[in-house]
């Protein structure tokens, strides 16, 4: 397993997101340029093979990516809190999941039988396409809030770091985040006490080489 990532979760996920996105995006140009008098026929059903290839892949690939989530489920290290989200997240992934294997079979269906793209098959899309967006929206939680499957987190402090940051108490974060608070390596502050140090030391040399001279 590769060591900058706990699992293949998150691999699979932003593709799966992205292919299905693609998806309705061409699926809705194809079925509005198709009762458009401005553009060419062919236009639209270019755009339909692209949406359908899209529809297609990213229902194979959402099982995998379902599974993929289900083996982090069980493998990552998590608290109470933190656990209720991601059970609250696989409820809505599995479903999610589903419905889009079935409009991958919908879309098939038509394909078989030679149909247009209807406004009841894109309004599925639709419907599916925010189920999908609000179970990423609980996986993004999971990460960026929870801090699920970070290695560790960086401190805000060192050489050119002029901005400044909001203060975060740790009583508000989850175990496996204060955790990592906690075993940050203090190399950045060793190192700011080392050159203040050696500065200090320069700046006493050079006084008493000036003090030499006077005499």
């Amino acid at each position: 397993m590769i060591d900058i990532i706990p699992n293949w979760h998150p691999i699979f996920v932003h593709f799966t997101v992205a292919l299905f996105s693609t998806a309705v995006g061409f699926y809705s140009l194809s079925f509005l340029f198709a009762r458009s008098t401005i553009f060419q026929t062919t236009l639209s059903q270019e755009f339909e093979t692209v949406a359908r290839w899209c529809l297609w892949t990213v229902s194979l690939l959402s099982i995998i990516t379902v599974i993929a989530g289900l083996q982090a489920y069980y493998t990552v290290n998590h608290d109470a809190p933190s656990h209720m989200i991601m059970t609250n997240h696989r409820n809505w992934a599995i479903p999610t999941a589903i419905c889009m294997v079935l409009m991958a079979l919908w879309s098939m269906w038509h394909y078989r039988k030679g149909k247009a793209v209807t406004l009841t098959f894109l309004i599925g899309l639709l419907i599916v396409q925010g189920l999908l967006l609000s179970t990423a929206w609980r996986g993004a939680e999971l990460v960026f809030r929870y801090g699920i499957g970070v290695i560790s987190l960086p401190q805000s402090e060192g050489e050119g770091h002029q901005h400044q940051h909001p203060a975060v108490s740790n009583a508000n974060l989850p175990d496996n985040t204060k955790h990592n608070l906690v075993n940050i390596p203090k190399q950045n502050t060793i190192t700011t006490q080392t050159d203040a140090k050696n500065s200090s030391q320069s700046t006493n040399h050079t006084d008493n080489n000036y003090h030499h001279l006077k005499e």
